[in-house]
């Protein structure tokens, strides 16, 4: 049996929440909404958000965009009720990082590198 599609999931409290502020921080398009299970894109990459969170630490997920701006993208995630984990770092010849967060404390990364 063929695998058809490949997502990274993250776990959630609050789907309407979660859903704006990955829509809204990081312009990810919604492919489908509902309270337990939602599907959004970028970059040709799925990203599923489940409604099973439990707890209130935050929790780190393999989860990372490349942005052009990364200080633009950080200013937008905290606009839409995120934060910023750590701030931005750069050693010598390695892109700038950003360790970010969603509302539900869900830790993900920002890296800032040149477009395709």
């Amino acid at each position: 049996m063929p695998v058809f599609a490949a997502y990274t999931l993250v776990f959630v409290r609050d789907m309407q929440r979660a859903v704006a502020f990955y829509r809204d921080a990081l312009g990810m398009t919604v492919r489908m909404a509902t309270p337990a299970w939602s599907e959004l894109e970028i970059a040709g990459a799925t990203v599923a958000l489940h409604s099973g969170r439990e707890g209130n630490g935050a929790q780190e997920i393999p989860l990372g965009f490349k942005v052009l701006n990364i200080d633009a993208v950080a200013n937008a995630v905290v606009d839409a009720g995120g934060f910023i984990h750590a701030p931005k770092r750069q050693a010598q010849g390695e892109p700038a990082i950003v360790k970010a967060g969603d509302p539900d404390g869900n830790v993900f990364f920002l890296s800032e590198g040149p477009g395709a």
